[in-house]
Order: C-alpha cells, then structure tokens, then sequence
C-alpha cells in the first residue's frame, strides 16, 4: 500500500513539473513550440524526464487497480488495500486535468496504454512450468 501511494505522489509531481515546464503556446504554432524547446534546453530535456518517469510510476497504478478490479470480477483473492490505494490515481489526474487538459490527457494515454500492455496474469504459474 505504502508503494502505491509513493508511486502516486511521484507520478502526481513528475506530471506538474512536467506541465509547468512544457512551454504554453497560445494559439498554438507548431514552430513556436518547437522553437521554445530549442532555446530552453535544460528545461526541455527536465521535462521530457518528468514525463517519463511520471507515467512509469502511473502506469504501474493503474496496472494494480486494473489487475484488483479483473482479480475481484474473477472472484480470485486480491489484495484490498493496495487496491484501494490505486484509487487514489483518479484524484492525482483530476488535479492535472484541472492545471492543462491536453498535457494530462496525453500523460493519461501514456499511462493507461503502458499500464494495460503492462498486466501478466499468468506470469507466476509461467515460473512454476519452467522448473
């Protein structure tokens, strides 16, 4: 339990310092944007850092909640708690939805993509068949 709620809190800051680091083009203009990640490139390069380790962290969330809602549907024993606690990515993504919609909608699909990929439910009895 206590791994998932770090794993929220590293994907909740990663996402915000990613978001507050991505230059904001207003309209946007493809070579503004490109052109304001050229001349910044320490925080170009931070940015792009905080996106990927912030939805790694998220994408292993949102594989246990995935996995304990399948587990309970199945009627297999889950853990409850560590469940639980995944249900706290659901918050961590309304507050980025609320502080820009296309970089959290972007950084969701990340996670939610990598995360499903992510599932093996047969990967401790594939252990037991090699030996």
């Amino acid at each position: 339990m206590r791994r998932q709620l770090f794993l929220i809190a590293i994907g909740s800051v990663c996402g915000y310092l990613m978001i507050s680091w991505v230059p904001n083009v207003t309209p946007f203009v493809w070579a503004n944007f490109i052109t304001d990640f050229i001349f910044r490139p320490l925080r170009s390069f931070l940015a792009m850092i905080c996106f990927f380790v912030g939805f790694l962290a998220n994408a292993a969330v949102i594989r246990t909640f995935i996995e304990g809602m399948i587990r309970f549907i199945w009627k297999q024993t889950s853990h409850f708690r560590e469940w639980f606690a995944s249900c706290g990515i659901i918050g961590s993504f309304y507050w980025l939805f609320q502080l820009n919609a296309r970089l959290a909608l972007l950084f969701f699909i990340f996670s939610v993509v990598y995360g499903m990929i992510s599932i093996d439910f047969a990967g401790s009895r594939r252990y037991k068949k090699l030996l």
